[in-house]
């Protein structure tokens, strides 16, 4: 997927904030729950291996949302 968006800098208060990392296989399945700046680095490094993960706060499952989303 390519997309023009990019991710601002991180600010270091939520550089420790909880998210979990998801990928996408008929529904959202999480992988790992991990802070926020290494869920980034995790991210870009599945990005150059041409793999697609995203990120979500820890409270928040995807599955939940409308099929539009997916």
């Amino acid at each position: 997927m390519d997309s023009s968006w990019s991710l601002p800098l991180l600010l270091k208060e939520y550089a420790m904030s909880r998210v979990t990392v998801y990928f996408y296989s008929d529904r959202w399945v999480p992988i790992k729950y991990c802070s926020l700046e290494k869920a980034i680095l995790l991210h870009q490094k599945a990005s150059l291996e041409g793999k697609e993960i995203l990120l979500f706060p820890a409270n928040v499952d995807p599955n939940q949302f409308s099929n539009s989303f997916n």
